[in-house]
């Protein structure tokens, strides 16, 4: 880094190290791009792969001189063979600058190849990490050991990003050709055709989630306040529509279909979402993930603790599990607010859509690799 702060451009001599376990997707596709851009830059470049991805690089024969592959072993899950992967890289990391790990398992193990190797002999990890599932114990633990060992993280979606925040030095959002979403996430009913198979009339405002129909506290107020919602604003008619799935479906369809509330079939929850007008996330749903949620380009309101909301950022107001008061409040002022529904939509799918230039991908990449070669050991 320079006196006036700036950083100072990577140096010519940097070895970059691209990691890849088995995996497709949009993370492949951008190491790709930039194992081929740093190639041309003039830098020397490896790549540590599983078997299926060495040869698809595409490196021309006048830059295979300065380009390397090892193979690794790791697979897209946790096997026994991990460890062994691990200490592959331990062994090469004395000899690169800059790790580039693509994919959380593959960011796992360049983070357990520090093991045993001198300070002297780290280089900086970069991770870019995909969506993960903090409730499953591996995955979990894998982003636990990326947070405590990469220099720099890019979250493929927002919430990725919120999650590192704090835990590592540089946090950003990944630089994506395609979106890391789910593809097979279609809207295949029009909204009114949806609205009219429930029986919801023209006029009427519908809300709906995919809220889990089992006994907790954020379902109790999501139908205290589908109780309510009429009752304070007779001025227009709300319908609840829940899609979630529990044991308590069917007493709540059967107790509250005179209450403003209807249990839509759970086959059609995403057409149902996508034709509501306001959605309610929370911390506890089926079929439905809060990405899922953001993809659908929904305004909402998320209930349930502030960790959680965090997940939504700003695309979503957030309000305590306990708190019909805050709920009606939230709900009643999207609805009054064309504005603020369609803001509040756009910042949910921006959280989890966002893409850019595939040809310029490469060379932030090598900016953000000087900016990491500059930040601090201690």
């Amino acid at each position: 880094m320079s006196e006036s702060g700036e950083v100072n451009p990577l140096s010519a001599d940097t070895r970059i190290l691209h990691v890849l376990a088995e995996t497709t997707g949009p993370v492949v596709e951008v190491a790709k791009l930039a194992v081929l851009g740093h190639l041309r830059a003039g830098y020397k470049v490896a790549v540590a792969a599983h078997r299926s991805l060495l040869g698809t690089f595409g490196v021309p024969e006048e830059l295979a001189g300065e380009f390397r592959e090892i193979e690794l072993a790791a697979r897209r899950r946790f096997t026994m063979a991990d460890p062994n992967t691990a200490f592959t890289l331990h062994k090469y990391y004395q000899h690169v600058d800059i790790v580039h790990a693509h994919g959380l398992h593959a960011a796992t193990l360049a983070g357990l190849a520090f093991t045993g190797l001198p300070a002297r002999l780290h280089p900086k990890v970069v991770a870019t990490i995909e969506s993960f599932d903090s409730a499953n114990v591996i995955e979990k633990t894998g982003a636990e050991i990326v947070g405590r060992t990469a220099t720099a993280v890019l979250g493929t979606t927002e919430p990725v990003v919120d999650y590192y925040g704090g835990r590592v030095p540089v946090v950003e959002r990944a630089e994506l050709v395609h979106p890391d979403i789910d593809v097979d996430l279609t809207v295949r009913t029009p909204r009114a055709e949806v609205r009219r198979e429930l029986g919801i009339g023209e006029g009427t405002w519908m809300v709906a989630s995919p809220i889990a129909l089992r006994d907790h506290t954020a379902l109790a107020t999501v139908l205290d306040a589908a109780d309510q919602i009429n009752q304070r604003r007779r001025d227009r008619n709300v319908v609840f529509a829940l899609t979630g799935t529990g044991k308590d479906r069917s007493t709540i369809s059967r107790e509250f279909a005179d209450r403003g509330v209807l249990v839509a079939p759970a086959g059609d929850l995403v057409d149902v979402a996508a034709a509501a007008d306001v959605v309610i996330a929370s911390e506890t749903m089926t079929g439905l993930s809060h990405e899922d949620l953001m993809q659908l380009s929904k305004p909402a309101v998320f209930i349930g603790s502030e960790r959680r909301a965090g997940i939504w950022g700003e695309a979503a107001k957030a309000v305590p599990a306990d708190d019909t008061e805050a709920l009606l409040r939230e709900i009643n002022h999207l609805l009054d607010d064309p504005a603020g529904r369609g803001t509040s939509a756009v910042a949910a799918k921006k959280r989890v859509i966002d893409v850019s230039n595939g040809a310029a991908i490469s060379e932030t990449l090598l900016d953000l690799y000087a900016e990491v070669d500059a930040v601090s050991d201690s």
